[in-house]
């Protein structure tokens, strides 16, 4: 050899993880992984999602501001990251759905005042 040593593993691991169990870690631990990183990849996903869901841009920014409050309360732990994502997608269609259902109330009022 040349001279250079090569450093050995740390204790207790045996041999490198193949990308398929890393996978398989729950990715809440991962500390390079936080919620507001997480979330904000999802971001254009979840802004699209609540534009279709609301007609138009009109209440998107409200249903995903709502979405956020209500995932990072107490955001659950999951195997992989298409759960996650797909659990921030039914909490954005809940609160756009919500949104929807207030707007449509705020119409019968006023209508129902205008009568």
């Amino acid at each position: 050899m040349n001279g250079r040593t090569v450093p050995s593993p740390p204790s207790g691991l045996q041999e490198q993880e193949s990308p398929k169990n890393r996978e398989s870690h729950n990715i809440d631990e991962l500390p390079e992984q936080g919620f507001t990183s997480r979330f904000s990849r999802y971001r254009p996903l979840l802004y699209s999602l609540a534009c279709r869901v609301l007609g138009g841009i009109r209440g998107a920014e409200n249903a995903l501001e709502n979405c956020w409050r209500t995932a990072s309360r107490n955001p659950p732990k999951f195997d992989y990251e298409g759960a996650f994502r797909s659990w921030l997608a039914r909490v954005l269609i809940h609160e756009a759905l919500a949104i929807l259902r207030r707007n449509r109330e705020l119409e019968l009022n006023v209508n129902s005042k205008q009568s």
